[in-house]
């Protein structure tokens, strides 16, 4: 990071008081990201203590990991826009410290309820982390730098997910579960004050919120977030799948309503014409359709198809997560010197590529062979995640900041969830929906070839979405979108 010590001044706004430090901005902001992913993974391994502690079965336990992952997703648009109208600076710092409420709440908790009650907390604090970190970086870095900070941005993604099993099975094995909440103490102080301090002040711009717009925006995200939650486990076409995800789509429809009449949208919805946001997102969503697809079926595979060790499908499975973290920094440097669409369109043709490779696995496919699919589906989506990340941030005015960085999360998010949807069908056609939840549960061998069958299929689909997402990428990369630095509003 000793390159960013330059101060930075470009596209920081002039009454901020003061000079900007890049690095001393980046460092708070890559070790306040960490926290929300890094909690999201943690908490899986403790699931079992939790229940042992509370005498609750497993399934009652599972909202402890669900109430958070559907909190965050539903609130990102919203704190997006709530930090264009309070401040960036404010609603990370805000952030950081519900977040450390609710983790002392967490530890602290005499009952299941609580504890869950206590993650929404949690969930709330991190939306607001998520929303503000990638705007903050978009603020604070010129645009030959901007491609490079948001690569250790992603890079602190993709270590708190990496890290949060093993470091929460060290933390329960010695000192219980509540000591994963309790770690986030000191962490949460230490980087507020520091927030506090290295991060700029910022102009306001007296924009106003819309409470209609961002309660239907969270419920939109929420109904069609938890239907899709459940396709896995229930299949496609549950009725408690289908209630909750057409809901979803209903209020989704009334806020494009809404946002059309309203005098100060939530999101202004202008955003769509400008060629690189919409590409940017559209493109987003199809690969992390795609990545999930092979996250959903590998484990399954690799300890079942495959017959390989617990312990070594496990350090497989880490070869995508620490590919995309090694690579991510590079990745985002070189789209600032080179430009980010055609970077992020190469990137999602080898994520498509790597998908093909692992469509390929049979049950005797050398493990290196294996190891070579996840590592190109880790190099092709670090390759195009920073990159793309990049081009959005750079189509959206500097007024829409958080909300173009909250449209980054959310493109996650729903890509994520409609990747598990679609490859529980498709896996579920093939095995029959009554058999797909003891696939999920390793207890029905006599499954293992149409599982099989319904994997290889998944993949393939899966690298025709990454097909789909080379064009809708370079579709962006039309000239009057190219790095414009900002749409015209």
């Amino acid at each position: 990071m000793q390159e960013l010590h330059e101060h930075t001044t470009e596209d920081v706004p002039a009454c901020v008081p003061g000079e900007v430090h890049p690095a001393s901005v980046l460092t708070v902001l890559v070790a306040g990201t960490i926290l929300a992913p890094l909690d999201s993974s943690i908490v899986n391994i403790a699931l079992p203590s939790v229940a042992a502690h509370f005498d609750v079965r497993l399934s009652a336990v599972g909202w402890v990991t669900t109430s958070y992952l559907l909190t965050t997703a539903s609130l990102l648009l919203t704190m997006g826009r709530l930090g264009d109208v309070w401040g960036l600076r404010r609603l990370y710092i805000a952030g950081l410290l519900v977040f450390g409420v609710g983790s002392a709440s967490c530890a602290l908790s005499p009952s299941l309820s609580l504890l869950v009650a206590s993650r929404v907390v949690q969930a709330v604090g991190a939306s607001m982390l998520f929303a503000a970190g990638p705007a903050l970086v978009t603020r604070t870095f010129s645009s030959d730098r901007r491609g490079w900070a948001l690569g250790y941005i992603a890079l602190s993604v993709s270590v708190g997910l990496t890290a949060g099993p093993a470091l929460g099975g060290l933390l329960v094995g010695t000192f219980g579960w509540q000591s994963i909440f309790i770690i986030n103490l000191p962490l949460v102080l230490v980087v507020s004050v520091l927030s506090w301090r290295l991060l700029p002040e910022e102009c306001p711009d007296h924009q106003r919120f819309d409470p209609l717009g961002a309660l239907l925006a969270a419920g939109a995200l929420f109904g069609v977030l938890a239907g899709l939650g459940q396709a896995d486990r229930l299949g496609v076409l549950d009725g408690r799948v289908l209630l909750p995800a057409a809901g979803g789509v209903a209020l989704g429809v009334a806020f494009v309503w809404w946002e059309r009449r309203a005098t100060a949208p939530m999101v202004d919805l202008r955003l769509f014409d400008n060629a690189a946001f919409t590409a940017g997102v559209g493109a987003a969503t199809l690969a992390y359709m795609a990545l999930f697809s092979a996250t959903f079926t590998m484990p399954f595979y690799l300890t079942r198809i495959h017959g390989i060790d617990t312990r070594l499908a496990g350090l497989l499975l880490t070869i995508t997560p620490l590919t995309m973290a090694a690579i991510a920094p590079a990745a985002g440097r070189l789209s600032d010197r080179r430009g980010s669409r055609g970077l992020a369109t190469a990137g999602i043709a080898v994520l498509g590529a790597g998908l093909l490779v692992a469509s390929s696995l049979r049950a005797d496919t050398p493990v290196s062979f294996v190891a070579l699919s996840l590592a190109l589906i880790g190099i092709g989506m670090a390759v195009f995640q920073t990159p793309n990340t990049a081009s959005i941030l750079r189509a959206t005015p500097r007024s829409n900041a958080g909300v173009g960085s909250a449209f980054v999360s959310v493109a996650r998010n729903v890509g994520m969830s409609l990747g598990v949807a679609l490859t529980a069908a498709i896996v579920g056609a093939a095995v029959g929906n009554e058999g797909l939840p003891s696939v999920r549960n390793g207890v029905a061998p006599q499954v293992a070839e149409r599982f099989a069958t319904g994997m290889s299929t998944s993949l393939r689909v899966a690298a025709g979405l990454a097909l789909l997402g080379v064009a809708l990428s370079w579709y962006g990369r039309r000239p009057d979108s190219v790095e414009s630095g900002g749409a015209k509003l």
